[in-house]
């Protein structure tokens, strides 16, 4: 790490915000504005010195709850898996599946890897039949998050949000900035809500999101993320928490779905070749 320019970065902030700070004095929304924005670079900056990734391994829990009209949970499904990504191709290594309704648990792994399995393998057919056929890749408007949906900090991202600093809080006993974003133009590709900054790092810990403007049949879509970084320095995602309700008629999905990421391995180049020959879905 090049010490000297984290000191020249240092001493810009301090004097950033020591100008902030006399700029108060006689232009309070020029100081708060100057803030914000000091404020967003500096988010932006420490994402930018995480390592990159594109393959990694991890334990997941997840708890899948369907509910009623009421939200009364009718049915919980729990899995526990191995999850693998591989230059952004994602496999799943099933331990553990139970599912409880009416008061009863019963094992079903055996039935969710089998069906597990076959969804994958119609993925897999669906897009042979693509690319035989030349077609590009449709735009599935799903509900489906990239780092860049949900973080929008960057310079060219920041120009289609609105942000405003709330009272300062704390996760788990630590310190942090709230800063809460808006979409200046509502698109269902583009997400909003709150961030939760840890003071210390100018890492994003937490945040609660959902789209600026639902897609078609969806009524609800609410989501809540933890994020850590690893002792390598890897930023990854720790826990989430979606709750859906969408469709249309009788065909009506009301649901939340939990996980939760542990015993995270960051895979390199070699180690992928070689896992993905063993890895079993």
């Amino acid at each position: 790490m090049d010490w000297n320019f984290m000191k020249t970065k240092k001493i810009f902030f301090s004097i950033a915000l020591m100008l902030g700070v006399v700029a108060s004095l006689h232009f309070p929304n020029s100081a708060q504005d100057a803030e914000l924005m000091l404020l967003i670079e500096r988010v932006s900056k420490q994402m930018d010195l995480h390592p990159e990734y594109n393959s990694w391994k991890a334990l997941v829990v997840s708890t899948t709850t369907k509910m009623d009209k009421y939200w009364r949970p009718q049915k919980v499904t729990f899995v526990k898996k191995i999850v693998k990504v591989v230059n952004k191709k994602e496999t799943e290594e099933i331990l553990e599946a139970l599912e409880t309704e009416k008061g009863k648990t019963k094992d079903i792994t055996e039935k969710y890897t089998k069906e597990a399995r076959k969804e994958r393998e119609k993925d897999k057919k669906k897009e042979r039949d693509r690319k035989l056929k030349g077609e590009k890749e449709k735009d599935k408007r799903s509900l489906e998050l990239t780092g860049e949906d949900i973080f929008p900090f960057s310079e060219e991202k920041r120009i289609n949000y609105n942000f405003l600093i709330l009272e300062d809080s704390y996760i788990e006993k630590r310190p942090v900035y709230v800063l809460e974003s808006r979409v200046k133009i509502k698109n269902e590709k583009l997400y909003e809500g709150k961030y939760y900054i840890c003071k210390d790092s100018f890492d994003v810990i937490k945040v609660d999101l959902k789209p600026s403007k639902n897609p078609k049949y969806v009524k609800e879509f609410e989501m809540e993320m933890s994020f850590e970084v690893l002792p390598q320095g890897y930023f990854v995602l720790r826990k989430s928490r979606v709750r859906i309700n969408g469709g249309i008629f009788i065909k009506r999905i009301r649901m939340t779905v939990e996980e939760d990421y542990s015993d995270y391995e960051i895979l390199t180049l070699e180690k992928d070749e070689n896992e993905s020959n063993n890895f079993s879905f």
